[in-house]
């Protein structure tokens, strides 16, 4: 037994001895294999990183057109300092484009097109104005793309074409910080638009030949807005004046502009009481401005806050300079039938909706002629296609708000029987923010008229607009 047993020990430890040698050759074997395959990945890899080197050698090389320079400028738009972008290319550029948000940024979109600047990097800082860096790529096979950073919300105002001069064909875009309404409606109008013509120039010579300097490795850029504004302005000799200081969209509350119709040596329409038009409008545009400022919400800002004059141009160029997130014009008007009464809700459009909204918007457009005529301002109908597009936008916006409005006053008295009307109201002609014109009620209507004398209706007509304003920003404004 013991014999027996020792034997078996010994039977054990040499078959122990033979498992751990089995073992250790498939260890062995094991890790032969883990090195070959590691080595296969590497190969693998290596391989395709020169097969993307490859590809995207021949993708620069059969690109049809590419981007030889970038220069930068200052341009003054409506009063406003701008950024002039200028790309250079072989070839007139085909290019789509788009604006982001978070971050803000301009995206275009360039067809068949590479990057061939020597002297600049495919990334890179800009700190100039709005603009805080650059960076191209190829997102897709045939598309070369520059992505434009922005400090600010600002979007592209003009764009158009040049021809070339020392350098390669020129792209041009003017960028201005319009507020985040604005971003929102060009962003929209935009990416409904991808494809449509750059090749107008602006008529006004001196916009199109502003200066502008070329980006290079070495260049000095400024560090500042202030120090890019401090500059001389292209053509003017005058320095251009920064935009007043407006809040960051996190601690900012909306804007809202105010509108009181006529005014100053324009009294609008009289009644048969012998009420004026331009003090009703004063008077309720002045107590708005009170509900919506008590909201917390809004920052309301009168066109006037007096009896004064003010040309159509004027009170949207004060609107925009605010960057307001809605522009509502307040009226009281009159009609050839006295028995018209309520409230009418009008936006713009370039047909009007019945002969009566397109009477009223004739009248209303005369404003201007009291004050002769204006040739400081430039006509918005012989804006860019650029900015008629983003008008087109901002007329569906407004639709939204006229739709917000109307259904806050159904039990006023006329209610919202009138409904949303439209026509061609050159006050409402602000291409990148929401505008809508509210007719109070008719002062050519004895009822109406007791109606808009009676600062109880008015209280009350107000508080209605408060709501609708709020609802409609909740709902469409910029968060």
């Amino acid at each position: 037994m013991p014999v027996f047993k020792s034997m078996h020990v010994g039977c054990r430890s040499s078959a122990n001895r033979a498992d751990r040698t089995d073992r250790a050759g498939g260890a062995e074997i094991v890790g032969l294999w883990f090195a070959v395959w590691h080595f296969g990945l590497a190969m693998l890899a290596l391989l395709c990183f020169g097969l993307g080197i490859g590809l995207a050698s021949v993708t620069a090389a059969s690109a049809q057109n590419a981007v030889t320079g970038m220069r930068v400028g200052m341009v003054t738009i409506d009063e406003a300092p701008g950024l002039r972008l200028v790309v250079e290319t072989v070839s007139p550029l085909q290019a789509q484009l788009s604006l982001l948000r978070d971050p803000y940024r301009l995206i275009i979109d360039m067809a068949d097109t590479s990057w061939q600047v020597t002297t600049l990097p495919r990334r890179g800082d800009l700190s100039v104005g709005p603009a805080s860096a650059y960076r191209f790529g190829v997102p897709q096979p045939d598309t070369g793309r520059l992505v434009i950073e922005l400090a600010q919300p600002a979007a592209p105002v003009r764009a158009f074409v040049l021809p070339p001069a020392s350098g390669g064909q020129r792209f041009v875009v003017d960028l201005v910080d319009v507020g985040d309404t604005a971003f929102m409606v060009a962003a929209a109008a935009l990416k409904k638009n991808p494809v449509f013509s750059f090749a107008q120039i602006p008529a006004d010579a001196k916009t199109a030949s502003s200066a502008t300097t070329a980006i290079t490795r070495q260049m000095k850029l400024p560090k500042s807005k202030s120090a890019l504004l401090s500059r001389r302005s292209a053509g003017t000799g005058k320095a251009a004046t920064a935009p007043q200081t407006v809040p960051t969209r996190k601690n900012r509350r909306w804007v809202v502009f105010i509108d009181a119709g006529h005014g100053g040596k324009d009294p609008g329409a009289i009644g048969k009481a012998g009420t004026l038009e331009k003090k009703i409008t004063l008077g309720a545009a002045r107590d708005l401005a009170k509900k919506l400022q008590a909201t917390g919400k809004i920052r309301p800002i009168l066109a006037r806050s007096d009896d004064r004059y003010l040309r159509l141009r004027e009170r949207i160029r004060l609107a925009r300079r605010q960057q307001a997130d809605v522009f509502i014009s307040l009226h009281a008007d009159s009609a050839h039938s006295s028995k018209a009464r309520g409230i009418s809700v009008f936006t713009l459009s370039d047909t009007a909706s019945d002969k009566e909204a397109a009477a009223l918007a004739r009248k209303e457009n005369k404003a201007d002629l009291i004050g002769g005529p204006d040739l400081g301002v430039e006509d918005p109908d012989a804006a860019g296609e650029l900015l008629r597009m983003f008008q087109r936008e901002s007329m569906n916006q407004s639709s939204q708000l006229a739709a917000a409005i109307l259904a806050q006053i159904r039990d006023m008295p006329g209610g919202d029987r009138r409904g949303h009307r439209f026509a061609g109201f050159a006050v409402l002609k602000a291409p990148d923010m929401p505008s809508v014109l509210v007719e109070m009620g008719f002062l050519s209507n004895r009822e109406d008229e007791k109606n808009l004398r009676n600062p109880a209706y008015i209280s009350k007509l107000n508080q209605r607009l408060t709501t609708a304003i709020i609802n409609y920003l909740t709902a469409y404004g910029p968060k």
